[in-house]
């Protein structure tokens, strides 16, 4: 078999979180002051880190994705994805986590600022909304966010997403 017939990547309609984030996907303490700083610092990291094969089709995605309405909840956090999905512009599905501790005017209905930040790259509808749930019934919980603007360095914050994801309601949690 020669590169050109690769067999097809078998994906989990529900992937579990070990199979889209590691501690190689957290940016620890963002440079960024704007939304469009953020927006470009997110997506230089991932393309640094070869998971996203267009670049400035992200970056252009995640800004008008923003523009539409904002994806900035309360509590500090905000779900960035990509209104339409493009599974052929990733390599592999992943999450990504970026944290400002300083926090960024984000568009959020409280009007606070903004310190973490979670880009969804799934492959398919079902796994993106399941994914998006999970992150916003962990980030309603504020000792669940403080932990993640206290953890130290990117295993730690992957710790505390895991265990958070361990504790999830029966209805969130992983499908097997």
């Amino acid at each position: 078999m020669d590169d050109r017939e690769q067999p097809p990547v078998v994906e989990a309609a529900d992937p579990a979180l070990a199979e889209l984030f590691q501690s190689a996907h957290v940016i620890p303490e963002m440079k960024a002051a704007t939304r469009d700083e953020v927006i470009a610092e997110v997506v230089e990291a991932v393309a640094d880190r070869a998971l996203v094969s267009d670049a400035k089709w992200l970056e252009s995605a995640l800004t008008e994705r923003e523009r539409m309405v904002p994806t900035a909840m309360p509590n500090g956090v905000a779900f960035l994805h990509a209104r339409h999905r493009a599974a052929e512009k990733f390599p592999r599905q992943f999450l990504f986590l970026a944290r400002s501790g300083k926090g960024v005017a984000f568009g959020s209905p409280d009007e606070r600022p903004t310190h973490l930040f979670f880009l969804l790259a799934l492959r398919k509808d079902m796994a993106h909304l399941r994914w998006l749930a999970r992150l916003s019934w962990i980030c309603r919980n504020r000792s669940i966010v403080a932990n993640l603007m206290k953890a130290v360095t990117p295993e730690d914050i992957a710790k505390v997403l895991r265990l958070a994801v361990e504790e999830l309601p029966g209805n969130l949690r992983q499908r097997t």
